[in-house]
């Protein structure tokens, strides 16, 4: 082998390292650039029937779905603020108490002995660490937001800016790939989005029925938990059923009851009803999907990590099946979203 082919494939190898070495201490950064993509989504899911009905701008169709998303979050402040921050209250002075409380009743439930020493166990640890988190959590929060209007706003830029990374003859699968994954992530926070109403409703409806403290803060908890699928529901259902040991044996069994219950009326009535309008990915991908991005990530891996894996199942369907092996796949209802593609090779 010539010296200057040898040099330059050591060369090579070593920004290939020092490029994934990078992407590596990134990680954080990265998870918080695909949050704030999925921001963008969501405004454009928005955006798009506004425009659609009533002819204005894209921008304008933007400016209408965050000032209508605003208002709607201060209707409903305005008339349930005060009661939920006073069952947030109320459920913040309990829920110390309750853990303690069990953790003396059953000695081996303590929970960072029993945590300890594993990668999932320090995944529940970071997520539920919310004196040291909580601020850094808002602000990254905060970030994905700013940054995700910007991207909402001129999309067409990001888009062509980063399909030109590619060499000219993948452009158009690159292209393609993204817009079918765009595509998953509107379909897919839509079907979400009703599962978190319904089962937030019904789950603070049936703890209020059975009688446990704060019901209504419980079930906007458990709603909010139903974006993560799958270990969603048992993390939305924790903080009830610890709530639940401080009354009595006899509630905690009834709590169980309500989770149960609804758990089995979102899998068997709304799930269906709802999963056309769903992007199908196999239960046992999304729950592996989800715990490993969570550890590589941290609670915001676990908080983003089902729709990151959407995307990823896109990818691997389109650029692989598709552009490698040259097999069919399908992305439900596809075919009717191809004429809003954005043109990556127009000025």
């Amino acid at each position: 082998m010539p010296d200057n082919v040898f040099v330059r494939r050591v060369l090579i190898f070593f920004a290939l390292a020092a490029f994934a070495a990078a992407l590596w201490t990134l990680s954080e950064l990265l998870i918080l650039v695909f949050g704030s993509i999925l921001i963008a989504v969501v405004l454009h899911a928005i955006a798009q029937p506004i425009a659609q009905v009533t002819s204005i701008g894209q921008r304008w169709a933007l400016l209408v779905a965050g000032l209508s998303t605003i208002a709607v979050l201060g209707i409903v402040s305005y008339l349930f603020g005060s009661t939920i921050s006073s069952h947030f209250v109320t459920l913040a002075e309990m829920l110390p108490d309750a853990a303690n409380d069990l953790s003396k009743q059953i000695p081996f439930l303590t929970m960072p002995e029993l945590l300890r020493d594993s990668s999932i166990g320090n995944l529940v640890m970071s997520a539920f660490s919310w004196g040291t988190t909580i601020f850094g959590a808002v602000l990254s929060l905060v970030l994905m937001i700013v940054a995700g209007i910007y991207i909402a706003i001129t999309p067409n830029v990001y888009i062509r800016g980063f399909v030109k990374l590619f060499p000219p003859t993948t452009r158009e699968q690159v292209s393609a790939t993204l817009d079918d994954a765009g595509y998953a992530l509107r379909r897919w926070f839509g079907a979400q989005l009703i599962a978190m109403i319904i089962v937030g409703t019904l789950v603070g409806l049936g703890l209020a029925i059975v009688g446990v403290p704060s019901a209504l803060a419980l079930g906007l908890i458990a709603g909010v938990a139903e974006f993560v699928p799958i270990i969603g529901p048992v993390i939305g259902a924790v903080p009830a059923l610890l709530i639940a040991s401080t009354q009595s044996l006899e509630m905690v069994l009834w709590t169980l009851a309500v989770f149960v219950v609804v758990q089995q009326v979102e899998g068997n009535l709304i799930m269906p009803i709802v999963a056309g309008r769903a992007v199908a990915l196999a239960p046992a991908v999304g729950l592996f999907a989800v715990v490993a991005l969570g550890i590589l990530f941290g609670p915001f891996g676990l908080l983003l990590g089902y729709p990151l894996a959407i995307v990823i199942d896109v990818t691997v369907q389109r650029l692989y099946l598709g552009e490698v092996l040259k097999e069919p796949f399908n992305l439900r209802g596809k075919e009717i979203e191809r004429k809003n593609r954005i043109d990556v090779n127009s000025p």
